[in-house]
């Protein structure tokens, strides 16, 4: 159900926020886990010894269970207010642009008539839909900078509002191009058109991508799937076709934006779902230690093993089976209608960086996962971690313009990169997850790349 924005609501609560701030084909948590033990704050790191044989331990403590400066509840509040926040504020800011933008290409896309040969209006035109396009790659940059971080209502009811947001990779274009003709109707079997209840392939900005840059306007349907709202479809006026498109695309860009709104109302504020992570281990706290707090944000970097590594590189070069079989396949990429998916990677790199190395808003306070590393003796571990960081990055830099081209003309580019990725999900699953004692996802408990 909609949850409508509430502007008032909204804005105490964002400035509540801002004012406080080959892989094995199994990993264990290795010798240094135990299991998460409400007395406890923190493993020792200790690989020879079961901290749980010992007695609780101070909050936080290091290595050898002496006091030292670094504190978990610091590296919560660093990335709660200095990384996450700013990030999903980025994103709720860019979506709340995008329905004017679109409108603005969308007022002149339905008054252009082509046979009257306005080359001015045309002009026009073109130019407010590369305005509209340039708008949503400046809203996806910001949106795969988030992808690092699905913790809380992002995670909640399987991902249910991330989904709203982007629901790649179950993107959907055939369901996209049904509700371009239902939303033009007006009403599906005489219930009025309401986007908010649909499902989240037919929304988002996966669906956007697809209405702005999709120059082919024939619908993606197989007969079969088309149904009898799509069966006059593709004999349609192609600029007639082009409007309901666009008309569309302006419903989609205000459903995304009350959805980023929707995100930032259950983040911010005192019952938000950042404050919950900074009050973990405290008296009524839905977290019995700072740990387990710890451990939903370390959760939300292995998006780099699954999403990042196997289906935004492995599928397209044929590790895993694809649209094209087992081999090279362009078609599988993640953004092939903007031809954006080498942007996406770089963002989806950096976010991990940025989470990884506490560096934020706050340039006074980088308290990252490196430090944690640091404090449980694991220097080296942290130190191979940085270096494939900016190894990933080099090679993802060094491919061709978009990534269609880079599997074409550059396969052993791309495998490079994928290979450098995986050095990182490698120490990721093992020695990080090891040395810091924190539990695996469970979706990762397993990877047969």
């Amino acid at each position: 159900m909609r949850i409508h924005s509430r502007p008032i609501l909204l804005a105490v609560a964002i400035g509540l926020a801002l004012s406080g701030c080959g892989e094995s084909t199994s990993s264990s948590a290795g010798p240094g886990y135990k299991q998460a033990n409400p007395n406890d704050n923190q493993d020792t790191g200790n690989d020879n010894q079961d901290s749980s044989n010992g007695g609780p331990e101070t909050p936080d403590s290091g290595q050898d269970g002496n006091q030292s400066t670094f504190s978990q509840k610091k590296l919560i509040a660093n990335l709660t207010d200095n990384v996450f926040t700013p990030t999903f504020q980025q994103f709720a800011n860019k979506a709340s642009t995008q329905p004017d933008i679109v409108k603005a290409y969308c007022d002149l896309e339905t008054a252009f008539d082509p046979t009257l040969g306005d080359q001015a209006a045309k002009a026009a035109r073109d130019e407010a839909l590369l305005t509209a396009q340039n708008s949503w790659k400046e809203t996806m940059v910001s949106w795969q900078h988030a992808e690092l971080m699905i913790v809380g209502p992002l995670l909640a009811d399987d991902k249910a509002l991330r989904k709203d947001i982007y629901s790649w990779p179950d993107t959907n274009y055939c369901n996209v191009d049904q509700d371009v003709a239902y939303f033009a109707q007006g009403n599906i079997n005489g219930v009025p058109y309401d986007i908010s209840k649909r499902s989240d392939k037919r929304r988002g900005l996966d669906a956007m991508e697809y209405l702005l840059f999709n120059s082919n306007l024939d619908h993606s349907c197989s007969a079969a799937a088309a149904g009898d709202i799509l069966a006059q479809w593709n004999t349609q006026d192609e600029q007639l076709r082009r409007s309901m498109r666009c008309q569309y695309a302006v419903e989609v860009s205000k459903d995304l934006k009350e959805t980023a709104e929707r995100l930032m109302f259950e983040w911010v504020g005192d019952q938000g779902y950042a404050a919950k992570l900074k009050n973990a281990g405290e008296s009524g706290s839905e977290f019995d230690t700072v740990t387990q707090a710890v451990n939903r944000i370390s959760d939300a970097l292995f998006y780099m093993t699954e999403e990042l590594k196997d289906y935004k590189l492995a599928t397209p070069l044929g590790l895993f089976a694809n649209q094209c079989g087992t081999e090279v396949c362009p078609e599988a990429v993640e953004s092939r209608y903007a031809k954006h998916s080498i942007e996406n990677i770089q963002a989806n790199i950096a976010a991990f960086e940025q989470i990884f190395l506490g560096q934020g808003t706050d340039s006074a306070d980088t308290t990252g996962f490196d430090d944690f590393l640091d404090n449980q003796s694991a220097s080296q571990t942290k130190d191979v971690m940085i270096q494939g960081i900016a190894n990933a990055k080099a090679a993802t830099a060094a491919l061709s313009d978009n990534l269609q081209q880079a599997l074409n003309e550059d396969a052993a580019g791309v495998t490079n990169t994928h290979a450098k990725v995986k050095d990182v999900t490698d120490q990721l699953k093992n020695d990080f997850i090891q040395k810091l004692a924190l539990e695996l996802p469970k979706t990762s408990a397993g990877d047969n790349d």
